[in-house]
């Protein structure tokens, strides 16, 4: 019976995965909590929100709900007739 080396490479793939995988789990758990506690994903979405509202509901770029804008408050002064 041969004895088992110590210097076998059997299980170093393993191990070495577990410990990337713990690495890179908590590199990922401080991220996520530095970017909780800035409120960064709430920044991303709400900062450009502003302008795409005021583009869907009037049709222009602006900041918010400005009703003044809407393009139903102008007056039209267009003729169906061309211009000679």
């Amino acid at each position: 019976m041969k004895k088992q080396s110590l210097r076998s490479q059997k299980g170093q793939m393993t191990i070495e995965a577990v410990l990337l995988l713990t690495i890179l789990f908590s590199v990922f758990a401080v991220v996520q909590r530095q970017l909780k506690g800035k409120q960064f994903a709430q920044r991303l979405i709400a900062g450009p929100w502003a302008s795409v509202q005021g583009m869907v509901e009037n049709g222009v770029w602006v900041n918010g709900s400005d009703k003044t804008r809407h393009p139903n408050n102008y007056t039209r002064r267009a003729s169906p007739e061309p211009l000679l």
